[in-house]
């Protein structure tokens, strides 16, 4: 290898530990937050709710005024109170009456919906993840969600970047390759096999494709974001984690990926929203786990 391909694999890789580091310690508060469960985890979910609000709202600010965010951000608390005080379908009506009531309200003033995809962006994981880890079940099947992201994730960075190839959407971001696309659903149905055989269970057929359909959908969060970015010519949503930007750059398919778990869930839900808990029939039907 000549000194200019070896300047080329370095500079390739010379943000790699600083973003395995940054990922690793991510990692593992998120995993111990979630094995905690109760407040606590409800706690992590308010917390990064709120960053990705914050930082949202940061991106698109030059057409979201000041009142639209407000009306969002009061939203947003109400949603966070109606779940500390065990009245969640009542946080859930907030967010969607209130999405519709700020569409409305900004395509008549301004043309526009930012304050109403800001609400929904920061609300509805929130929600989705306070749902999911509801239940004896919970633990695993957000984990599950966690390893589908990450696999993703961790494979399509490392088959983009050591295959490279044609590009997946130039015109959204130019980096990210269809290499990297297929290692991305190579990497979410690996690791959360592992995942799966670590706690003593056998993924079928169902649990792969619900990988598949959760990589799919952290792969187009991934590129929403990287959409906004460019309609506002923003290299990072924030720098707040080393080695990855803002929040929103690290947990942008996460934001996907547990929305359509979610929606899955209340569909197999025996009551859907008013089953309790709600992933009783997500766990039965993709891991044979008893109701």
């Amino acid at each position: 290898m000549n000194n200019d391909s070896k300047a080329l694999g370095a500079g390739r890789y010379s943000d790699l530990p600083l973003r395995i580091l940054s990922a690793v310690i991510l990692a593992g508060f998120a995993i111990w937050c979630t094995w905690i469960g109760g407040k606590t985890f409800l706690l992590l979910s308010l917390v990064f709710s709120a960053l990705i609000f914050l930082e949202f709202r940061a991106m698109v600010k030059t057409e979201l005024p000041l009142r639209v965010a407000f009306a969002v951000a009061v939203l947003l608390v109400l949603l966070y109170a109606s779940y500390l005080v065990e009245r969640p379908s009542t946080g859930i009506f907030l967010v969607a009456a209130g999405a519709v009531l700020i569409a409305l309200w900004e395509f008549v003033i301004g043309r526009t919906f930012w304050g109403s995809i800001a609400l929904i962006y920061a609300g509805f994981p929130f929600i989705a993840l306070a749902d999911m880890r509801d239940g004896a079940d919970g633990f695993f099947i957000v984990l599950f969600v966690f390893a589908c992201v990450w696999g993703a994730d961790s494979f399509a960075y490392f088959a983009g970047k050591g295959i490279g190839g044609p590009k997946l959407a130039p015109s959204i971001s130019p980096n990210k390759t269809w290499s990297g696309f297929l290692g991305g659903l190579a990497g979410a149905a690996i690791v959360s096999s592992a995942l799966a055989f670590a706690f003593s269970l056998s993924p079928g057929w169902a649990a792969l494709l619900l990988a598949l359909v959760l990589a799919l959908a952290a792969q187009a969060g991934d590129l929403f974001e990287s959409w906004v970015k460019r309609r506002f010519d923003l290299k990072d949503s924030g720098n707040l984690i080393p080695g990855h930007g803002g929040v929103l750059d690290r947990i942008d398919g996460f934001i996907f990926a547990i929305a359509v778990a979610w929606t899955i869930a209340v569909m197999l839900a025996p009551a859907g929203l008013r089953s309790d808990p709600l992933t009783t029939g997500f766990a039965e039907t993709f891991f044979g786990l008893p109701r």
